[in-house]
């Protein structure tokens, strides 16, 4: 994501997941768990590494509105 963004090409990004509480790795789907990983721990880890508030509302809000708010 650093580089993408280094190389002004954050309006190609669009952030965003499915991770949540089922895997099918584990009996019965496993420990049920939010769906906030992107938001608590994704985010913040881009904000740590010197990611602006700007780029990140790109990357969450805008972009995927311009691909999918049709």
């Amino acid at each position: 994501i650093l580089r993408v963004l280094d190389a002004a090409l954050g309006d190609h990004l669009l952030l965003s997941h499915d991770r949540g509480w089922y895997d099918p790795a584990q009996p019965g789907g496993g420990t049920p768990q939010s769906y906030t990983y992107l938001t608590d721990v994704f985010l913040p880890k881009l904000r740590a590494a010197g990611v602006d508030q700007a780029s990140m509302d790109q990357m969450t809000i805008s972009n995927p509105f311009r691909a999918f708010g049709r």
